[in-house]
C-alpha cells in the first residue's frame, strides 16, 4: 500500500483531504494508500451526521461518523481501499487486529470491546468503546476508528493520542478532569515513543503495497 507521507494541516485541510482520497480511489484516480498527520491547533471533529455544539476551539465535521473528537495531541491516520469482497465489519475487523499486533510488539497488551448493546450513550468518541474497539485493562479506549463507505472503496480514518493534557481538554468539552483520565490513555502514558509507534505503523500498513488490504495476523 502507498504512504503517502506525513504532514501537519488544518482541520479544514485534513478532513478534505481524507475525503477527496477516497472519492479519487472510487474514480480509479489513484491506489490504495495511507497517510499520517497531525492537526494545526486544538480543534474538536464531529461525526458525520452528528449534532452540532459550541466550543471555545474550531470545530470541523469529518465525512464518517461516530462521535465527537478532541484533536491537537494525537497522531491521526487515513487509509482507502478498494472493497475487495469485504463488508463493513469485516474491514474495521481487520484494522483493529493490526492495531492490537502493533501494541502486542510494544509489550501492550490490549482487549477487544466484546459488548455490542451499545447504544449512543454520550457525545464524545472515547467515553464508551465500542463493539471490536480496543482498550486496555481498565477500560481506557485506545484507538479511535471512524469509517465510511462508497461503492467501491473504504475510508477509515482515526487518531491515537500521544499525549494529553487534561486540564485543557476538561475545559474545552466541559468534562471534568478526573472523568477524562478514566476514559483516555496515550501513548506516553503506555511508554511508547511516538516515533517508534509512527514507524511500526508505516511498516505494517507499507508493507501491503501492492496487495489486497489484509493486516498481519
Amino acid at each position: 500500500m502507498r504512504f503517502l507521507g506525513f504532514g501537519i494541516f488544518s482541520p479544514e485541510e485534513n478532513m478534505k483531504i481524507d475525503e477527496e482520497l477516497q472519492i479519487k480511489l472510487e474514480n480509479g484516480e489513484i491506489e490504495p494508500c495511507f497517510r499520517l498527520y497531525k492537526w494545526k491547533g486544538v480543534c474538536v471533529s464531529l461525526g458525520r451526521n452528528q449534532e452540532e455544539k459550541e466550543f471555545p476551539v474550531k470545530v470541523v465535521r469529518r465525512p464518517t461518523g461516530g462521535g465527537a473528537l478532541l484533536h491537537g495531541w494525537d497522531l491521526s491516520f487515513c487509509i482507502v481501499d478498494y472493497k475487495n469482497g469485504r463488508n463493513f465489519m469485516r474491514f474495521y475487523r481487520e484494522v483493529s487486529k493490526m492495531f492490537y499486533n502493533i501494541f502486542k510488539e510494544f509489550g501492550v497488551n490490549l482487549k477487544f470491546e466484546r459488548n455490542k448493546s451499545y447504544s449512543l450513550q454520550t457525545y464524545y468518541c472515547y467515553f464508551f468503546p465500542t463493539f471490536g474497539e480496543l482498550k486496555t485493562e481498565e477500560g481506557k479506549k485506545v484507538v479511535a476508528i471512524a469509517m465510511r463507505e462508497l461503492k467501491n472503496t473504504f475510508l477509515l480514518h482515526g487518531s491515537v493520542y500521544v499525549d494529553f493534557d487534561y486540564n485543557y481538554a476538561s475545559k474545552i468539552l466541559n468534562v471534568k478532569e478526573e472523568e477524562l483520565r478514566k476514559r483516555v490513555t496515550t501513548l506516553k502514558e503506555l511508554g511508547i515513543s511516538e516515533e517508534d509507534f509512527k514507524t511500526l505503523l508505516c511498516s505494517y500498513l507499507s508493507s501491503l503495497r501492492g496487495r489486497a488490504f489484509h493486516p498481519h495476523t
